[in-house]
């Protein structure tokens, strides 16, 4: 059945999330970017209690999860807290992941319009900010224009503010039929898809600088079975004055302390893989 985009502000936008959709990757695969070990995907079907574990009272006390799913023309997705994005150890293997793949990015945090950001090989295709877009041209915005009542001006196409309609299951749905994206509506809204803790196991703390520029920031990179590493802040961020145009490649393996993340102190379930 193809349940397209359109729901997603009913359905999920009274309590915010972050949604990662992908192209061309497995659930599993998705998963680990996001930070999980691998084969460690947890089937509320087959694992008695999970849904109450992952749901239920005490739930906050637990390490960042997400719950990946199938969608529709070979495209994986990720649903996510709004905060879990903006941890450090997400930051570099996201840039890797926008650099491979084409990604859509939703981001509805409730306090704000949601967020939406389309990655094709590395280069931002589209945007929609505060309900507007400065991608005019794109064929998501002149269907927004035509279709959905948003307005034409030269520096972008916004919403037409003296709407009582917010434009935004507009937009999904019109991002949906563009990208060939569908989301099964009742496994998502039912929780009966596979949940994974993607927060790092192991905290890492670098004790050197960057080797290639000196730098004093680094992140944490390498989820599942990689050693872990830590990589230069500007980590494939492109086109940064005094850097490579495809970002600073520096990276350090060794001079790294971990200590035990204490979030995964709180599992308790049998049956629940504990950890990435």
């Amino acid at each position: 059945m193809n349940d397209g985009l359109a729901w997603l502000d009913d359905e999920l936008g009274r309590s915010g999330y972050a949604l990662t959709m992908v192209k061309g990757i497995t659930p599993e695969a998705l998963a680990v970017y996001l930070g999980a070990r691998p084969g460690t995907l947890i089937d509320p079907d087959t694992t008695p209690g999970a849904l109450e574990f992952f749901h239920g009272p005490g739930s906050s006390k637990l390490p960042d999860w997400a719950m990946v799913g199938q969608a529709a023309d070979g495209w994986a997705f990720a649903l996510e807290t709004p905060e879990a994005g903006h941890r450090d150890d997400r930051l570099a293997s996201g840039r890797d992941l926008r650099a491979r793949h084409t990604v859509v990015d939703i981001l509805d945090t409730t306090m704000d319009p949601p967020n939406v950001t389309v990655t094709v090989g590395g280069e931002t295709e589209w945007t929609l900010r505060e309900n507007g877009t400065g991608h005019v041209e794109h064929p998501v915005s002149r269907r927004l224009v035509a279709e959905a009542g948003f307005l034409s001006y030269p520096h972008g196409i916004f919403h037409d503010d003296a709407s009582e309609d917010t434009g935004i299951p507009h937009v999904y749905r019109i991002l949906g039929d563009h990208y060939g994206l569908s989301l099964p509506r009742t496994a998502v809204t039912e929780n009966r898809l596979p949940h994974v803790f993607t927060e790092p196991r192991t905290l890492l703390h670098a004790e050197a600088h960057c080797p290639a520029c000196g730098e004093t920031r680094m992140l944490p990179y390498g989820g599942g079975t990689e050693e872990p590493r830590l990589v230069c802040v500007y980590y494939k961020v492109r086109d940064i004055p005094g850097y490579p145009p495809q970002g600073c490649p520096g990276e350090v393996a060794n001079a790294v302390r971990g200590e035990p993340n204490p979030k995964y102190e709180n599992l308790r379930l049998t049956g629940i893989p504990q950890g990435s």
